[in-house]
């Protein structure tokens, strides 16, 4: 009797079964909602039963709940138990979140573990808020690792962010480009750019030689268009201004040209 009243003042109850087989004891933990059975020998950890022999009752070090693991995984890290004599619980660079690495990588980019010594979690050039894993050395441009050495992130004549071209390039609207054979050719209109030949201008988004053509305002639809070289436009057709003018006929009801009367 005083046996089964220390057991009862722990919230224990001793079942003994007899078997054929043998004699097998149950231990069960009291608790406000149910009773757990565990078998003798077993330890109680967090509602679950478990053998102290092969399993540990681990502290997470995340959730601070107990949790199960394996007599040689001392270690738990939100709820994943793991060995820390090999592995370590790291928190993630851009997701925060933990993820187990091995001790000798020293880190973890995306749910990535990576060697600190040979790696290296990258903010992107262009992209606000990614990180890309990178050697060391390298940098990141759009979700990708790019060489230093040969490329760099240029300036953009047209673009708030910068464009990937080799060294010595320039970049003009997303597009590289070599100083010695192109150009970034702004409309002076528009502001706009397009990449043309070397010494080219940009008239509308077309390119042209500033030697052979001029960018001509439409008299009539006000529009530009390329015409020769101190040619004018009329209605969509270019015109000698010393040679004919573009009047409006009142026969055909639009603007025409006409050739330069002598008078």
């Amino acid at each position: 009797m005083l046996l089964m009243s220390k057991w009862l003042s722990y919230g224990t109850v001793l079942f003994i079964a007899i078997l054929a087989t043998g004699v097998f004891a149950f231990v069960s933990a009291a608790s406000s909602d149910e009773e757990l059975v565990c078998e003798e020998g077993q330890d109680i950890c967090n509602g679950e039963c478990y053998d102290p022999v092969s399993f540990r009752c681990v502290t997470d070090q995340i959730s601070k709940e107990e949790n199960v693991c394996r007599a040689r995984d001392t270690a738990s890290c939100l709820g994943e138990c793991y060995n820390p004599a090999r592995y370590k619980c790291f928190t993630d660079i851009v997701t925060e979140e933990p993820n187990i690495c091995l001790m000798r990588d020293g880190g973890s980019c995306n749910g990535q573990c990576f060697n600190t010594l040979s790696h290296q979690c990258l903010a992107d050039d262009v992209l606000d808020g990614v990180y890309t894993l990178c050697k060391r050395g390298m940098k990141a441009y759009m979700g990708e690792c790019y060489n230093s050495d040969a490329y760099a992130c240029v300036e953009d004549a047209t673009r708030d962010e910068c464009t990937l071209c080799k060294l010595s390039d320039k970049a003009c609207n997303g597009e590289c480009y070599n100083t010695n054979r192109y150009s970034c050719a702004v409309d002076s209109v528009t502001e706009t750019a397009i990449l043309c030949k070397a010494r080219e201008g940009n008239c509308d988004g077309v390119c042209y030689s500033p030697t052979l053509h001029n960018c001509a305002v439409d008299k009539v639809t006000e529009e530009r268009a390329l015409c020769r070289l101190r040619e004018e436009r009329c209605d969509g057709t270019c015109y000698d201004p010393l040679r004919s003018e573009c009047t409006f006929s009142e026969e055909k009801g639009k603007y025409i040209v006409t050739p330069m009367s002598n008078d």
